[in-house]
């Protein structure tokens, strides 16, 4: 009787779990935006390089080379090029100017970052949806010999759904979610000049709304290669695929290559310069980016640019972003 009762239920629960209807999230809502002012000004490419608290992001297994317990925050300064609003109006955080905090060590660390914080008023379908998501992580790393390293992170997503019908309808509704998430890493260091890093993101990683199905997180793979030229100059390459998962199929999986470069100017200042895109050939698919940085003892500031295309508008617009990172 009991194992009747129970399988009933679970029963019943699976009904209730198709019987809601999708999500009124966006394909992008779940990717927030880079992180990391020095790897940004390295064409975003950083699978293999990473060395700072940026890790979580990019790579857990970078944990390992840090020297110091670091604290780092990412600010999202300005843009340029277009109307802010214009520009800012598709994108998951709409300008949020606070992108990054993180505390974390040698052997682990515990970061948080928004994926989305996205407003719209007047669409087709409805009169206003907003989107709030954000991202808390757990990471850890272990040194498996002295030429591998892995990392891992556990997430936890919170989130909030709001929608309103147009004004010929009363309905609307505010919908929570909780999810979970989990992310994997690898660096093998083949030698002081050569680095190789792997990155699996939202393997596997799910969010559940109150009112609405769950939905899945895009599977972000990355691989990269960073090569140290000479004691003064470091080149990176990344390769990066993201395979959405919406039902509603409106977002394709596209590759991106990533390439960058640092020369060491002087003990204390960095040189950045990098590009990215899905066509090299293509001028409004090639995004270009600039970096500096500056260290002192424990203490770095790093600027970026980005330079990049959107697709209504036809002149290209310029990012401004900052991290900075102190020893705790």
């Amino acid at each position: 009787m009991k194992i009747f009762v129970a399988v009933f239920l679970i029963f019943l629960s699976a009904i209730s779990c198709f019987a809601k209807q999708s999500s009124p999230i966006l394909p992008n809502s779940f990717d927030g935006i880079p992180i990391g002012a020095r790897p940004i000004g390295m064409g975003e490419s950083f699978v293999a390089l990473v060395d700072n608290a940026d890790a979580p992001y990019w790579n857990p297994a970078g944990l390992v080379f840090l020297k110091s317990n670091v604290c780092t925050f990412m600010f999202d300064l300005a843009r340029s090029g277009a109307r802010r609003k214009a520009i800012v109006s598709e994108e998951p955080l709409q300008g949020k100017w606070f992108t990054y905090l993180s505390f974390c060590s040698s052997l682990g660390g515990l970061s948080w970052r928004p994926l989305s914080n996205f407003r719209e008023v007047d669409t087709g379908l409805y009169s206003e949806r907003e989107i709030k998501i954000n991202k808390y992580t757990l990471s850890y790393a272990i040194p498996y010999s002295p030429e591998v390293s892995f990392g891992m992170n556990i997430n936890y997503l919170y989130g909030i759904l709001g929608i309103a019908q147009d004004s010929s309808s009363s309905y609307a509704n505010i919908s929570t979610g909780n999810g979970w998430g989990l992310d994997w890493g690898m660096i093998y260091t083949h030698s002081p000049l050569l680095k190789l890093g792997i990155f699996l993101e939202n393997s596997p990683a799910y969010i559940y709304w109150s009112d609405y199905r769950s939905d899945r997180l895009p599977l972000n793979l990355r691989v990269g290669m960073g090569l140290k030229m000479a004691k003064f100059l470091t080149l990176a390459s990344d390769f990066e695929q993201r395979f959405y998962v919406r039902k509603s199929g409106d977002a394709k999986s596209l590759a991106v290559y990533h390439l960058g470069l640092e020369y060491i100017l002087t003990r204390n200042i960095s040189l950045r310069l990098g590009m990215f895109g899905e066509n090299f050939s293509e001028k409004r698919k090639v995004n270009y980016t600039y970096g500096f940085g500056y260290t002192r003892e424990s203490y770095l500031l790093d600027f970026a640019l980005k330079r990049y295309y959107l697709d209504d508008i036809p002149a290209a617009i310029y990012s401004y972003l900052c991290s900075l990172s102190l020893p705790f």
